[in-house]
Parts: structure tokens; sequence; C-alpha cells
């Protein structure tokens, strides 16, 4: 009997782990390299990512320009309602200055009506030295005055004496609201006397209606 159980013990503490057997098919030689295939797996799926981010940040672009072109449409709409406003504005701030001056000449002519005596007062006031008036024609108020005189001399400086005296009745201020402008129209030698015959016309301004009407 205990050849028997050492025969047993024997069997039993000898017996070996099965292990799981199959046919190996592969030809590894044929068989692609593993660690190639995954380096073109992470390179194309890393063109993909920096494709698609191009592609999104190209998309925002466009998009931040349309809003750009909508908003730049509205401001040139703005800008050019804008233009027709100050256009407009501009427009009637310049009739406004017009009929200012009007109703600035009207109240003068009201408050300082035009007295020919003051005139000749005037006018004897600037007359320089060697120079008299001979003739004044009062056309009326709104229309001329003509007066025609002489300077002593006949020679050049005779002719700036005439041409002085008329600067002088340009400038005077006592003549600026009423005249239009104040011209020399004739400069003629008299050698019989031995003067100058000079001649000065005096344009009033238009009357405005509104002087007119008062």
């Amino acid at each position: 009997m205990l050849p028997l159980l050492k025969k047993k013990e024997a069997k039993a503490g000898g017996s070996a782990p099965a292990v799981l057997w199959h046919p190996d098919f592969r030809n590894k030689a044929v068989l692609p390299d593993t660690k190639t295939v995954r380096t073109k797996f992470f390179v194309h799926i890393m063109v993909i990512s920096a494709t698609s981010a191009l592609a999104l940040y190209v998309g925002f672009r466009e998009f931040n320009l349309a809003a750009l072109r909508s908003e730049l449409a509205v401001v040139e709409q703005e800008i050019e309602s804008n233009t027709k406003l100050n256009e407009s504005a501009t427009a009637a701030y310049k009739k406004f200055q017009a009929e200012e001056v009007r109703f600035k000449e009207a109240h003068g002519l009201i408050k300082e009506p035009f007295r020919f005596p003051d005139f000749l007062i005037t006018l004897g006031d600037l007359l320089p030295p060697g120079v008299r008036v001979f003739q004044t024609d009062f056309r009326g108020v709104g229309k001329t005055i003509v007066i025609g005189g002489s300077v002593r001399g006949v020679d050049a400086a005779s002719g700036d004496v005439a041409s002085e005296l008329v600067k002088k009745l340009q400038e005077e201020e006592r003549l600026k609201p009423y005249f239009a402008s104040i011209t020399l129209t004739n400069l003629g030698r008299d050698p019989a006397k031995g003067n100058l015959i000079f001649e000065i016309l005096f344009t009033f301004k238009p009357i405005p209606k509104t002087a007119a009407k008062r």
C-alpha cells in the first residue's frame, strides 16, 4: 500500500498546469511596423486639428469682417445724413447772415438817415488845400451823387492829389453807411486855368425793402 500512496503523491505533486495553445499563422516579415503606423496616425490627427483650427480662425475673421462692413455701412449712412443736415444748416445760416446785414442796413438808415447838408460838411472837412468843388449833382437817396471839382496844377502831383482825395472819401467812416462805392470817373486838364478837372461818383447802397416800407 505504501508504494501506491507514494506513487499517487508523486503524480499529484509533479503535475504541471495546462497551457492553452493555438496556431500562429502570421507572417511577421510582411506585417507593418506598429511604430510607423502609430506615428502616421498621430501626424494625421495633428494635420486635421491644424486644418480645423485654421478653418475656424478664417471663419471667425470673415465673420468679424462682415460685421465691420455692416457697421461701416451704417456709419457712412449717418455721415451722409449728417452732411446733408450740415449743408442745410450752413445754407440757412448764410441766408440768416444776409438777412441780418439787410436788417442792420435798414436799421442804420432809419436811425441815421442820409442828410445832404451833413454830406457837404463831411466833404468840406476832407478837401485838401488847393482843391475846390464847384458842382454837386444829388439825384436822390438810393441813386447817386456826382461832384465836380478842380486841383491846382496840371502835373502828375496834381493827379495824385485827386486820387488821394478819393481814397480818403472811401475810408471815411461817416460815409461808409450810405455809399456802396466812391470812384474817380473823370480826370482832365484845363490848361487855360492851369488846373486838373475831376469828377467823383458816389453810388448809394440799395435801400432795403424794410426801410423803404417804413
